[in-house]
């Protein structure tokens, strides 16, 4: 296998296995008695993230994962548009969750936020390290989405729903992995990541009810999507000129 295909190899295994372990989640569900929804995505992803630490830590890719109590703090105004999508969503919200909920949904978005940065964030930056920085955004933010894509195909979510949902996680995708290229640790991109999730699960009325309806879902997203789109966009061009084997250890800063 030659040193330009291995990276894709390398993500379309990882993809294939995160589409695979969705369907055996679901399989264990009845088995384990689980019904309540929260407790449902809380077990999905803690054993996700279960398995992929073990899986790290038996490959000796930690650091290479961008797990190294190191952080670009620099970065943090990079990801201003998380701060107005909380906002929006908290505007006009009905009720505010109950301390059950709140729990829940930490736990739950905890995992969320390290399995998925530490994959598209932390192993796609160290296979493509080969590449340009604008590539390995390009390449991060478009697996992220399309995963996001194939794993809606198999919800009940109408299809618009699932295209919004894929826009939205590429358009997002290029902010956290412009903000990641700058940095030589998912520390931070694990954090906004977590607690963009706990806002957004937590969130109730407000426009997060755009996505209840298929007809309502396009024009409640379009606001959100050319934010993050513009603004992902703008840090793509503004990472420079190609910089080739900076990463795993030296910063790509750009």
């Amino acid at each position: 296998m030659s040193g330009t295909t291995r990276p894709f190899s390398y993500l379309a295994l990882m993809l294939l296995a995160f589409y695979a372990y969705s369907f055996m989640a679901r399989a264990l569900y009845p088995i384990l008695d689980l019904t309540a929804e929260l407790d449902i995505y809380i077990f999905n992803k803690w054993l996700l993230m279960i398995l992929l630490i073990v899986i790290l830590a038996a490959l000796g890719l930690r650091r290479e994962a961008g797990l190294i109590p190191k952080a670009n703090w620099s970065t943090l105004p990079l990801y201003w548009p998380m701060g107005v999508i909380v906002l929006l969503l908290f505007a006009g919200a009905n009720d505010l969750p109950t301390a059950e909920v709140v729990v829940k949904t930490t736990i739950f978005c905890i995992a969320v936020g390290f399995t998925e940065e530490v994959m598209f964030r932390g192993l796609v930056f160290y296979w493509f390290k080969a590449l340009s920085i604008r590539k390995i955004i390009l390449i991060s933010a478009t697996s992220f989405a399309f995963i996001h894509f194939i794993l809606g195909l198999s919800s009940e979510f109408p299809v618009e729903v699932i295209f919004g949902q894929a826009v939205f996680a590429f358009s997002g995708g290029l902010i956290f992995a412009a903000a990641r290229a700058r940095d030589v640790s998912v520390v931070i991109p694990i954090l906004v990541h977590a607690v963009l999730d706990i806002m957004v699960v937590s969130a109730q009325g407000g426009i997060s009810q755009t996505l209840d309806t298929e007809a309502q879902a396009p024009a409640g997203m379009l606001f959100i999507v050319a934010m993050l789109l513009a603004w992902g966009l703008w840090l793509l061009w503004k990472s420079g000129s190609p910089t080739r084997g900076s990463f795993a250890g030296e910063s790509l800063a750009v």
